[in-house]
């Protein structure tokens, strides 16, 4: 399946990073979301977890709070490219709150987010395979 870009109706994957420009932050961290949710429950996966463990862990690595340790944790090793889209979705309007982190937090795992849904969406798979280890690392895990 093929993803479209409503404004300019390019594929993601005809793009190069940064043309991901023309996204918005919030459609990146919702992409970014949802990969780094399913490599971290991969990753757990191969441990043989209960599933309420499973789920005990996972949402403890996907935290606000954890991502924002991520955050800072692998921005040594980030392009700067890569820093500065990061910076863009950290600092985009965002008008959700998680439950359990500050607003400062809450605004690095955008960024953290946004930055793996470009990295996904621009098919950089080996670069995004590269950071989602750095951020288990970040996790001690």
């Amino acid at each position: 399946m093929r993803f479209l870009i409503a404004t300019k109706q390019k594929r993601y994957n005809d793009m190069d990073f940064s043309s991901l420009n023309l996204v918005s932050c919030t459609t990146l961290a919702y992409v970014g979301d949802a990969v780094f949710s399913l490599y971290v429950r991969k990753i757990n996966c191969r441990n043989g977890f209960s599933t309420k463990e499973l789920s005990r862990r996972c949402d403890e690595i996907v935290s606000a709070v954890n991502q924002a340790k991520i955050y800072d944790y692998i921005q040594k090793s980030l392009t700067e490219e890569e820093l500065s889209l990061m910076r863009r979705c950290r600092n985009a309007h965002v008008n959700n709150k998680a439950k359990n982190a500050a607003m400062t937090q809450y605004k690095k795992a955008t960024g953290l987010e946004g930055l793996l849904g470009a990295l996904y969406l621009s098919e950089q798979t080996l670069r995004l395979d590269e950071i989602l280890k750095l951020c288990m690392e970040a996790s001690n895990l």
